[in-house]
């Protein structure tokens, strides 16, 4: 258990007993204390903490099948049609941690951009809110030569413009020092604070074309972007050549991809990126992918793990574990979601959420999410439900659409929510659709006019 965790098991065991009361029903007043007690997400104390077989027997019992209010509202419709193809999902009381509805909440299956939430928590509690990511230059070793080598900040600018608003870099910045430091003819670079491949063998090169990703190297200006200005710009094969080009243009100079750093030379510029605490703002509201990779990357460099795809998972995983977030089976091919290799169940969302609302390192998270009808990846989305009422991640690849978060259904409960319609196998031909997407959307809509009567039926 880390210092954020509670003990291990908790939520799991609570699912458990929550299966059994569905399946036993819930009528009456006399077992309704037993059953919210038993059903709450925090655990007991660790010496205290039953064990899955006494809460199994314990809702065996002829009073668990009692309530003092029956939920009598069902999404089954909703969630048994064949367009919400293989669903997965679990509901929430986030004020008294009661199950309200489940399906295999267990079943870990890709998780499209939902992965950001372990992405963005990873950072935060791995890397700080304050740390800012430096981009330097160094003296060549050649005469005349300066070598600029990148921290693993995508959003370093390569001219006035840049759809990131708030960005602080510039190559701009960078070429003003060293024309001050008296300047270069010739511009080597340096990327490699990332290794391995640039590319995750499971993306489609489509999501490069259509402006979602770039090839991730340590070094890159505007995440790669053709149009600096634009979210969706087609993005560059090569971002890290691009950026050595900004910045020798910018001094006058040629690239020499041969010229390396002087030994033992100081840096004579830097620039800084925003803090990570402003960067997860591009990746939960906006969804920015490039950000998300390069920020997964950080971690698992901070974390010892590596700097390749091969790296995140254990990284991410051990952020996880000091969250006290219970994770079985969970793998993080990518810190965007892009992959379809990614594997996480709809417990392990829940409690990533439950963190970001809890954890002191993690405070403001939530308010970071797109709000339905608002703003960010939800603002066209859920016309039936009360503006802003629903703040939560999104998320869509070929392989699932998801949505995880908070709503203040339509009684006023607080719930929170992970839901997902995957195909049935990811690894197969199958695609999910916008028929897919906008049945989520029903769901998540039918959850909402249910609130507190939401059933488990």
């Amino acid at each position: 258990m880390g210092k954020h965790g509670s003990s291990q098991g908790g939520m799991l065991r609570r699912l458990i007993g929550a299966a059994v009361i569905a399946v036993l029903g819930i009528g009456s007043a006399a077992g309704g204390a037993l059953a919210a007690q038993e059903l709450r997400v925090e655990p007991p104390a660790e010496d205290l903490a039953p064990r899955p077989a006494q809460l199994l027997e314990a809702a065996a019992q002829p009073e668990a099948a009692l309530a003092a209010a029956p939920r009598t509202c069902s999404v089954d419709g909703e969630t048994a049609d064949p367009a919400a193809l293989d669903f997965h999902g679990l509901v929430l009381d986030n004020e008294t941690g009661e199950v309200l509805f489940q399906r295999d909440p267990t079943g870990t299956h890709p998780t499209a951009s939902v992965m950001k939430l372990i992405t963005t928590t990873s950072a935060l509690v791995t890397l700080g809110p304050d740390t800012r990511i430096p981009t330097r230059v160094y003296p060549g070793d050649q005469p005349g030569s300066v070598v600029i080598v990148g921290g693993g900040d995508p959003t370093l600018k390569s001219s006035t413009t840049s759809y990131y608003s708030g960005a602080t870099a510039s190559v701009l910045d960078l070429a003003a020092a060293v024309q001050g430091a008296g300047g270069a003819t010739a511009v080597g670079y340096d990327s490699s604070v990332f290794g391995g491949e640039a590319w995750h063998p499971s993306w489609n090169d489509s999501d490069r074309r259509d402006g979602y990703v770039t090839p991730i190297t340590g070094l890159m200006t505007d995440a790669g972007r053709e149009n600096p200005a634009q979210i969706y710009s087609e993005r560059s094969r090569t971002p890290d050549q691009d950026a050595a080009a900004a910045f020798a243009d910018a001094l006058g100079a040629s690239v020499d991809p041969g010229i390396g750093i002087e030994p033992g030379s100081e840096p004579i510029a830097e620039v800084w990126s925003q803090p990570v605490s402003e960067l997860v703002d591009y990746v939960l509201l906006d969804s920015d992918n490039v950000v998300a990779e390069a920020l997964a990357r950080l971690v698992a460099i901070e974390r010892g793990t590596g700097n390749t795809f091969d790296a995140i998972s254990e990284a991410a995983d051990a952020s996880l574990a000091e969250l006290g977030v219970e994770a079985p089976g969970f793998h993080g091919a990518d810190g965007s979601g892009l992959s379809r290799d990614n594997r996480a169940s709809s417990l392990t969302i829940i409690e990533v959420l439950q963190r970001m609302q809890e954890d002191p390192e993690l405070a403001g998270l939530m308010d970071l999410l797109p709000r339905n009808r608002i703003d960010g990846t939800l603002k066209d989305r859920l016309p039936g439900v009360t503006e802003g009422a629903i703040t939560a991640k999104t998320g869509w690849i070929d392989q699932v659409y998801s949505l995880a978060g908070t709503m203040e259904a339509e009684d006023g409960t607080e719930l929170l929510f992970a839901i997902f319609t995957p195909v049935a196998d990811p690894d197969g031909s199958a695609k999910a659709g916008v028929a897919n997407r906008n049945q989520l959307d029903a769901i998540a809509t039918a959850v909402w006019h249910c609130g507190g009567r939401l059933s488990n039926y």
